[in-house]
């Protein structure tokens, strides 16, 4: 289960990676200064670890789209 302990740690583990996580309690509000909305109660730690990479994923590959056709 999660706690605001395990949130921290993901937090901090991701900083290590230069990854801005943006958290209002046990609510992730923010990845990258890309505005989210996920309760981090409804997720397992690896499952939310998880998902934050996704998220990730999705703004690299939005990010390399854009610079390719200019947008």
């Amino acid at each position: 289960m999660m706690n605001e302990s395990r949130l921290a740690a993901i937090v901090d583990v991701y900083a290590r990676y230069n990854v801005v996580i943006e958290t209002n309690g046990m609510k992730i509000i923010g990845i990258n200064h890309h505005e989210v909305d996920f309760d981090a109660n409804t997720y397992m730690q690896n499952q939310l670890i998880e998902l934050i990479a996704k998220v990730l994923a999705n703004q690299m590959i939005k990010e390399v789209f854009d610079q390719e056709f200019g947008n």
